[in-house]
């Protein structure tokens, strides 16, 4: 009749929150009771009387309630209290005496009560009370985790492969019957937890546990700091490599070149750890190791690395790199001498890059010789090849007449010692010549053999390209072999006349055609005009 009576009041939602909030703020577990049944009462009582608005729910689709029913608020509220309340019990026990008031449990959360759980070195209840609550997953297994963990750290008794297989149903929440069925599925749910126990069972001197348990985890975020703590950085390099996570990569190289430091003097542990990079990590460690070590100043642990994999062509190339790159001409002379140090390791499969360098370094004595020899740097450039050198002494002569032939007479040297073939001297000098003006020299040159072995046609190029009166660029063209090279040239050189007498030669009307379409002269014009006429007709 009492609940009758507040039914009509309307206020019998209002009374059995206010049941349910006193509920939660008793010590006293009888007094709990009796708020949580009157609590209870008023539920049932109004799904009984069958109110329009109903206290425990209303039916989600459908005209009856066994269609499926949506819990209400206060519903809902009961519950959770019920549970808070069974949860605050269990923590105010004497056992445990973690005492806490519902308003403090609110405040540290579910969450926060499991992390303090564990940290007082609770994890069996933490994560009992995890799965009571129906906290999220990852939440249950951290409980999970720490209370697997604590297993390890004490059992004694077992093998490892035993206490990994407990440690594993603990994780999994699961019986040993089943235990091999849901094994497989596990391994992403509990991404993360087999990591965390690995790390206890190492800490205890467990490492064939650990080793088990990291065989079956499979985030990539826990697995490779697992395995950097349990010392296996060759196992963290692959996971990492596996990957595909440069990040990690780099993070289990930093960390075992920490460790090669740590347990050794700098030396003794840097050729440690370069040579255990080399043996026995993947190569995407040793390829970021050097892409890293390749921004640093010092190129000696670079060096030592590449050496250590046999990358002897890298190692000499390298150093050769500094010294083209270096302004000081005594640094690049010595970055020179260890580029060849190197290539001299590889023996008969890098004596082609050692003589290379080898000719450089000669090259560079050359160069401070005549240097000091004509009292000149300017025609020298710091970093000449051979042909700068002998372009920079035939050009040198054009200022310097005086010892024009004691320059001539060097370059020959300079081309014959470094075996410059022929052809290429030829070119050299025509270049050198006209870019000098030199020009007698040039027709002494040409003159030199009856048919050079360059052919003609470079002088004249040299002459048309330096603005040469046209006897002098026609004096050229017209020892050049082949009439389709003559008229190319003498259009060139604007020599209209000289390029329609050879279109007339070859009886090729498009070649007149085109000298009638690009010169300016009328005469020359009026001269295609009857030639054309001769030839269609």
């Amino acid at each position: 009749e009492d609940a009758r009576s507040i039914t009509k009041t309307g206020v019998l939602k209002e009374a059995i929150e206010t049941c349910t909030d006193a509920a939660t703020r008793e010590f006293d577990i009888s007094m709990q009771k009796r708020l949580l049944k009157a609590a209870s009462f008023g539920l049932h009582f109004s799904f009984k009387d069958n109110e329009a608005d109903l206290i425990m729910g209303g039916s989600t689709e459908g005209d009856g309630v066994e269609d499926g029913t949506m819990p209400s608020l206060a519903a809902v509220k009961f519950t959770a209290a019920a549970r808070k309340l069974r949860t605050l019990n269990a923590l105010r026990d004497p056992a445990i005496g973690f005492i806490l008031t519902s308003s403090q449990f609110d405040q540290i959360t579910a969450t926060g009560v499991i992390v303090r759980l564990v940290a007082m070195k609770r994890p069996a209840l933490a994560s009992s009370v995890s799965k009571y609550m129906m906290l999220p997953k990852n939440v249950q297994l951290f409980a999970r985790a720490a209370k697997a963990a604590a297993f390890v750290a004490t059992e004694t008794k077992m093998s490892d492969g035993e206490t990994a297989q407990a440690a594993i149903r603990i994780i999994n929440e699961e019986d040993p019957a089943s235990m091999g069925q849901k094994q497989g599925s596990s391994k992403s749910i509990n991404s993360g937890g087999y990591a965390s126990v690995a790390l206890a069972a190492s800490e205890a001197g467990r490492p064939g546990v650990a080793n088990l348990l990291l065989m079956l985890e499979s985030s990539v975020a826990d697995k490779v700091p697992a395995l950097i703590s349990t010392g296996a950085y060759a196992d963290a390099m692959a996971v990492a490599a596996g990957a595909r996570d440069p990040e990690f990569i780099f993070f289990a190289l930093m960390e075992f070149e920490k460790s090669c430091q740590s347990s050794t003097d700098n030396s003794t542990g840097q050729t440690k750890f370069l040579s255990t990079v080399v043996s026995k990590f993947s190569v995407e460690g040793y390829n970021t190791l050097k892409k890293y070590m390749e921004t640093q100043t010092d190129s000696k642990p670079l060096i030592t690395l590449m050496l250590k994999a046999q990358r002897i062509v890298s190692a000499g190339s390298l150093m050769a790199r500094k010294a083209a790159e270096c302004d000081d001409s005594v640094e690049a002379g010595n970055n020179l001498k260890e580029a060849s140090r190197l290539f001299g390791l590889g023996k008969d499969k890098t004596l082609f890059h050692k003589s290379i360098i080898d000719d450089q370094i000669e090259l560079g004595k050359d160069l401070e010789l005549l240097k000091s020899k004509y009292a000149t740097s300017e025609v020298f450039p710091a970093k000449s090849s051979v042909v700068d050198m002998i372009s920079g002494i035939i050009q040198h002569a054009a200022v310097n007449k005086r010892e024009s032939h004691k320059l001539m007479a060097d370059a020959e040297k300079l081309a014959k010692k470094y075996k410059l073939p022929e052809k290429r001297l030829w070119y050299l000098k025509v270049k050198a010549f006209g870019e000098s003006g030199q020009w007698p020299q040039l027709r002494s040159l040409a003159d030199s053999r009856a048919k050079p072995p360059i052919g003609f046609k470079p002088f004249a190029r040299a002459a048309i390209k330096h603005d040469q009166a046209t006897s002098e660029i026609t004096r050229y063209i017209d020892r050049v072999q082949g009439a389709e090279e003559r008229y190319d040239l003498y259009c060139e050189a604007k020599a209209w006349k000289k390029a329609l007498d050879e279109a007339t030669k070859l009886k090729d009307a498009g070649r007149v055609g085109n000298v009638r379409a690009i010169c300016n002269s009328p005469e020359t014009q009026q001269a295609c005009d009857q030639i054309l006429a001769r030839l269609t007709s």
